[in-house]
């Protein structure tokens, strides 16, 4: 269930990442328009809240909003060498990780 939390905080990282126009120029090849900045911006807050909430339940409170914190860091330095080295991996990996933690969490 902790890979499905992070696939949420990475998901999370990459919707805040793709509502600022020069990442959304690097991945899209084009500027976001305002109504689709602010839809990835409320998907980004629910990507997040819906982590935490994985990482509580998987874990307790105090130590899942920790290990939250933690794995939002780690998805943010994910999202930032994709973007600096490989940044058409950016959103295949957005489809493979929530797959990952799904099928982990099944096992």
């Amino acid at each position: 269930m902790l890979v499905l939390s992070f696939a949420f905080c990475y998901l999370a990282m990459v919707c805040l990442a793709l509502a600022m126009s020069r990442q959304h120029k690097l991945v899209f090849s084009g500027a976001p328009s305002e109504s689709r900045s602010r839809l990835l911006r409320i998907g980004a807050v629910l990507a997040m809240a819906v982590g935490l909430a994985l990482a509580m339940v998987q874990l307790g409170g105090e130590i899942g909003g920790v290990i939250w914190l933690c794995q939002l860091m780690l998805a943010g330095l994910l999202l930032v060498a994709l973007l600096a080295w490989k940044a058409r991996w950016v959103l295949p990996l957005v489809a493979v990780l929530p797959v990952t933690g799904g099928l982990l969490a099944l096992v």
